[in-house]
């Protein structure tokens, strides 16, 4: 019976360091834009399920996704009834999805350095923003 209860908890704590799977992320880049492609593997590494749509219409896919002016990345990402721009951390995105705010989102606008697939620096400081209902953008996590 120790045997069996030893390793439901090892199996239950092996289970619990894994990523949030969530749904089928879309992802959508320009074409030629490689860091793109970087951030989309390192989310596939991260647990999640990545399909890459190619478009050169990005500003439409944010408009239509409710991501402001000034708050886009270089890509835009649709899971789980959320827009993920940027180059977000699997781990901001992990805990945002499981907390399941009323929001439009998240955004790491631009394309800084040290962010998963443009250099992938842990030390690097990154403000990620959170797009709340109403279009207000706010720090996240929050500070």
């Amino acid at each position: 019976m120790k045997i069996f209860r030893t390793l439901a908890t090892a199996t239950l704590f092996s289970l619990t360091a894994l990523p949030v799977l969530a749904g089928t992320m879309t992802l959508y880049k320009d074409p030629n834009c490689g860091c793109c492609a970087a951030h989309a593997d390192y989310l596939r590494e991260n647990g999640y399920e990545v399909e890459i749509v190619e478009t050169y219409d990005l500003a439409t896919v944010n408009r239509e996704a409710g991501v402001p002016l000034g708050q886009q990345g270089c890509h835009t990402a649709l899971i789980d009834g959320y827009a993920v721009s940027g180059h977000v951390p699997a781990d901001i995105l992990s805990r945002f999805l499981a907390e399941k705010p009323e929001a439009v989102g998240l955004s790491l606008p631009g394309m800084p350095m040290g962010a998963p697939g443009m250099g992938d620096d842990p030390e690097a400081e990154l403000d990620v923003v959170m797009i709340d209902a109403e279009g207000t953008v706010l720090p996240y996590p929050a500070e």
